[in-house]
């Protein structure tokens, strides 16, 4: 069993809750991300447009590897603190992620924060639903420099290591698993849309090749979330598991467990939160570079598609 922090799933009315509650301070982290072929700029839509008040912006582009050339990478451990205590965030602050597009980025965001040992993160399910029945702040915030710039302390590396070792796979490990033809030891789902997958449509980064990894089940995003973008049931969940794949996660799992992936690493955190929903006790491990290392590193290992 995994003994590191885990994410917490908060509708619009518990959040609110939470945000007006006596104790430790909640502080809200706006962290919308958005994909490359998109028009939109998360970071100006945060200081000019609308966001939950005392917010601060969490840039999955900038709190990152900066020396891999594979995007938003995770972080070197002592980056991360460094990063955050930029954002004023303390060890004791309540955070509360989310995105302005539902449920996009905010999983990959706060798990992020727990698996780099900070407690009590909760995600709002999701930000539409929220601003259409409590207030808002709107307005233009200043973004140039940090509030507090104060030192995060962290966890240690031999907890941070312990934490990582139970929930990143890293692209050697899981390239010895496909040649090596044990990948039937996990499941692998992978979270891009059906027409990516099967390289029917072109990856959204240019000359990237298409198609999926040898073994892997696809499961797009989309299809653990409700019509109106939140998440489904655990009973929806549990349906949809049993009826795609013939998996029933309340039984004894027959494999070492789960890998998620998509095409860089973020949307692969809703699976691995949906999953959490069902049966937190299932170890599952997100591939950080996903489909975008994959194709480059491994263009010999690509099956259906090379567009």
């Amino acid at each position: 069993m995994v003994n590191s922090p885990r994410v917490k799933l908060l509708n619009a009315d518990y959040a609110r809750r939470l945000i007006q509650s006596p104790g430790p301070r909640v502080v809200p982290i706006d962290a919308t991300w958005y994909m490359p072929n998109s028009p939109n700029n998360a970071k100006k839509q945060f200081a000019q447009d609308d966001r939950i008040k005392n917010s601060v912006f969490f840039d999955l582009d900038s709190v990152c590897c900066r020396t891999s050339k594979y995007p938003h990478m995770l972080p070197p451990h002592r980056l991360f603190d460094k990063e955050v205590g930029k954002l004023g965030i303390r060890n004791d602050d309540l955070l509360l992620v989310y995105d302005r597009q539902g449920i996009f980025s905010g999983p990959r965001a706060a798990w992020t924060f727990a698996l780099y040992g900070h407690h009590n993160v909760y995600l709002l399910d999701h930000y539409p639903q929220y601003k259409l029945k409590y207030p808002v702040e709107n307005g233009v915030v200043d973004t140039s420099e940090a509030t507090d710039n104060l030192p995060y302390e962290g966890i240690d590396n031999t907890q941070f290591g312990k934490n990582y070792r139970e929930q990143v796979i890293e692209f050697d490990e899981l390239a010895d698993l496909v040649v090596l033809r044990n990948l039937d030891e996990y499941y692998v789902f992978d979270a891009r849309s059906a027409d990516r997958f099967h390289g029917k449509a072109p990856e959204p980064r240019k000359g990237l090749l298409s198609g999926h990894i040898p073994g892997a089940l696809n499961l797009p995003f989309t299809k653990v979330l409700n019509e109106s973008g939140q998440y489904k049931t655990v009973e929806e969940l549990v349906e949809l598991f049993k009826k795609d794949f013939g998996l029933d996660w309340n039984e004894p799992l027959d494999r070492k467990g789960v890998i998620v992936m998509c095409g860089t690493g973020v949307t692969a955190v809703i699976l691995r939160l949906a999953i959490e929903k069902i049966n937190s006790d299932i170890p599952i491990r997100v591939y950080d570079g996903s489909w975008t290392e994959w194709a480059q590193r491994a263009p010999d290992l690509i099956a259906e598609g090379h567009l």
